[in-house]
């Protein structure tokens, strides 16, 4: 059973959705919802998941909508240094704003701000220490940010830990929205 679930994927730019009511980020954003029902229907409490615009925040949504039908589940945003997203426009940051204040917990691994990679690499080995499992929307074939945390996972599972992986790639995505179409 997975108690605690890293959601991650796709930033925003990399699924072309730069703007909050695309239609892609609905089709996302019920693909997950559908999904994260059935991960607390079998027993997950937390979701944990960056602050990253697009598929994180997307899924901040879905957990929501998911709380909203009745199911117990929390959402636990950690943050890889201190001023996350400082840099970026007025618009994303109201957006992570909302965001942060919709999550039922908020931290960080660092307290610093951005200064090296190595941040990143010691926040993904926070969340697969915090974790049981992972569903990443990643698909290898095409590449993108979601690889970095894909390559963590596939390490530490090869280094012997039992950890669940859930990959959601482009063409499971494609058959949901069809399948939304159709209905």
């Amino acid at each position: 059973m997975i108690k605690n679930l890293w959601v991650t994927g796709y930033r925003s730019f990399e699924l072309g959705i730069f703007k909050d009511n695309d239609p892609k980020a609905k089709v996302i954003q019920d693909f997950f919802q559908e999904r994260l029902i059935n991960y607390a229907e079998n027993g997950t409490e937390w979701i944990i998941t960056g602050a990253q615009l697009g598929t994180e925040q997307i899924v901040g949504k879905s957990i929501q909508e998911v709380k909203k039908k009745g199911y117990n589940i929390r959402h636990a945003v950690i943050l890889p240094y201190a001023e996350f997203g400082n840099k970026w426009n007025e618009n994303n940051q109201l957006l992570l704003k909302n965001f942060l204040r919709n999550a039922d917990y908020v931290n960080k691994v660092s307290n610093m701000s951005y200064h090296s990679g190595r941040q990143l690499r010691v926040w993904q080995g926070f969340m697969l220490q915090h974790t049981n499992g992972a569903l990443i929307f990643y698909d290898p074939d095409s590449g993108g940010k979601p690889k970095y945390d894909y390559e963590a996972i596939k390490a530490y599972q090869d280094g012997g830990n039992d950890y669940q992986l859930e990959l959601i790639d482009f063409d499971s995505m494609q058959d949901f929205a069809n399948m939304l179409s159709d209905s």
